[in-house]
């Protein structure tokens, strides 16, 4: 855990700066005060003539030493006042303390969250397609909170850790054998319960996984609710997520469990410490009875803190691995970070619709050449309809007019530039995209309609809407302002798709991309969507993968693809395959 640890703190430091400094010195002022209030137990009871040493004098000195110095004699009274204001300050510092531990807490946690999710969307689209969303999703909503939880126990250990340091040095004035035998003894104790810290990593490590699949699980069954429900399958779907949540429950366990188990060893061995300390103290280690009450009373209050000390470690070995995990995925998304060019030529780009240039198109996926030496010319404005059959490349192709994979060989030009060496922010900013599932939020239709462009007007949504067919929405009882449901799910999946062809009219793109976003339509939506695309002929140029007559033939151009060439089928544009 140690180099985890440190680069633990290293991290929270670059985040949280000066503040957590400050922390430490009121987690310190903290320690000092409540160490000072036992230490001052001594004179009060050398006050009253209860025992006498050398150690008792030499504290009693200090603290008559500080009290001549704002004209006060140690009296029982005034020590009892001391005692009252160094309790009273204790308390404020502690309310100090905690505030702005739980303030760094939840800044350190949201920092977290942001950091992962923000990473996530700069990493290029290949780090999705590789990666299964149940460990991408837990790694922004669940080990952001687990690695807050490390960094709360490590303050609370640290804060245990001066609060023990202080008392040792107090108790070291009074009796240092001791406190020599009382460290030994505690250091074994530390060293027999390692293995416990041992299983509570292993334990946070199977935990990291085990929120990954329970992650992945319910997301499926929840997207999937329709088949679940219409397959009487839910008794399959409980039993699936039952088991990840059954292994959760035995790791929450057995974690909990072994932190009992090391609660007991030191809770226990230290009252039989402190029992041997009271029965053997004046006879065998020559000290007098007020000093071994003031012993009892710093070990009294400081085995709890050892015990917590030995709980706050078990439990930040418990969550490190969410934090190792967490820092794993951060830098796999920062190595394939996607590489942004910001600077587009002059004039670049146009108000025309986009002409795109395929020049040798080749793409690996994998071992598999997916498109093979392919070349094909999309003028500007034109309409062009890819077919082929499942696995042909169609919707890789796609993904390279986007800019979203890039060819393992030959070039993507638009306008005559190669893709590569144009901003791909402002590139995508001009395509208007439509997928067969559109992903609407659950929230308005307005909303929808202005999550590409958010100063969208309502009278840019209505021309929109009705370029898009999808005049119905004015109709609805609330109009825009209807809430479409998770997914689009309070709609029939024709009105889903004409609001989601609204919304990619809205940026006034130059190419609309459609990847079979009429092929789970009736004939008469189909018909209705089809039609609003051949108005937009001549005006945008439009890429759509399609196996519907209706779409097809309104197509200027139509090209199949097969094992990554292309096929030219009814072509008005020049079209070649290179063999």
């Amino acid at each position: 855990m140690n180099l985890i640890s440190r680069a633990f703190a290293k991290d929270a430091w670059s985040i949280l700066g000066w503040k957590w400094p400050v922390l430490a010195l009121l987690t310190f002022a903290s320690a000092i005060f409540e160490g000072a209030t036992v230490a001052a137990l001594l004179p009060l009871l050398s006050s009253f003539n209860v025992g006498s040493s050398g150690a008792t004098d030499r504290i009693s000195r200090i603290f008559s030493n500080a009290l001549d110095v704002f004209g006060l004699t140690a009296t029982p009274q005034t020590i009892a006042v001391l005692i009252v204001v160094l309790i009273t300050g204790s308390a404020a510092i502690f309310l100090c303390q905690s505030y702005l531990a739980a303030r760094l807490h939840s800044a350190y946690v949201a920092s977290w969250q942001r950091r992962i999710f923000s990473t996530f969307l700069a990493a290029d689209y290949d780090f999705f397609v590789s990666r299964r969303s149940g460990d991408l999703v837990a790694a922004v909503t669940t080990e952001p909170a687990r690695i807050g939880l490390v960094f709360s126990q490590l303050n609370v250990s640290f804060a245990a850790v001066l609060f023990i340091l202080v008392q040792i040095v107090i108790s070291i004035f009074i009796a240092p054998l001791v406190v020599v035998l009382m460290l030994t003894f505690g250091g074994l104790l530390f060293a027999f319960t390692r293995r416990w810290a041992k299983r509570a990593m292993d334990f946070g490590g199977d935990l990291t996984r085990v929120n990954a699949d329970l992650t992945a699980d319910i997301g499926e069954i929840v997207a999937g609710a329709k088949f679940v429900k219409a397959t009487a399958t839910e008794d399959r779907a409980a039993a699936r997520l039952s088991n990840a949540a059954d292994r959760m429950e035995l790791l929450f366990f057995g974690n909990a469990f072994d932190t009992q188990v090391v609660r007991a060893i030191f809770e226990y061995s230290g009252g039989f410490v402190i029992v041997v300390l009271l029965l053997a103290g004046p006879a065998f280690l020559n000290v007098d009875v007020s000093m071994i009450l003031v012993i009892v009373a710093i070990f009294v209050r400081l085995f709890p803190r050892v015990t917590g000390l030995r709980q706050s470690m078990q439990i930040a070995d418990f969550h490190m691995p969410a934090f190792n995990e967490a820092m794993r995925l951060v830098h796999e998304a920062e190595m394939q970070r996607e590489v942004i060019t910001e600077n587009a030529p002059a004039g670049w780009p146009g108000a025309t619709p986009a002409s795109i240039l395929i020049e040798h198109l080749a793409v690996e996926l994998g071992s598999r050449l997916v498109i093979n030496d392919l070349s094909l010319a999309i003028p500007g404005g034109a309409f062009v309809a890819l077919t082929g059959h499942t696995g042909s490349g169609k919707t890789t192709l796609l993904d390279c007019i986007l800019g979203l994979r890039m060819p393992t060989s030959g070039k993507v030009k638009v306008d005559g530039y190669d893709l590569r060496s144009l901003p791909s922010r402002s590139w995508r900013q001009g395509i208007g995209y439509l997928g067969q599932d559109p992903m609407l939020f659950n929230s308005s239709i307005r909303e929808n309609l202005s999550w590409i462009r958010p100063q969208t007007t309502e009278a840019d949504m209505r021309a929109a809407l009705d370029a898009a067919a999808a005049d119905f929405v004015m109709r609805l009882p609330n109009g825009l302002d209807t809430i479409v449901g998770d997914h689009g799910g309070r709609l029939s999946g024709g009105e889903r798709q004409r609001i989601a062809l609204a919304r990619a009219l809205l940026g006034a793109p130059r190419l609309l991309v459609l990847d079979e976003a009429t092929s789970s339509l009736d004939a008469e939506t189909e018909d209705t969507v089809t039609k609003a695309l051949s108005k937009l002929k001549g005006r945008i140029t439009i890429v759509a993968i399609s196996h519907r007559p209706a779409l097809v033939q309104e197509a200027d151009v139509v090209i199949n693809l097969n094992e990554g060439r292309a096929e030219e089928v009814g072509a008005l544009w020049a079209v070649s395959a290179v063999s």
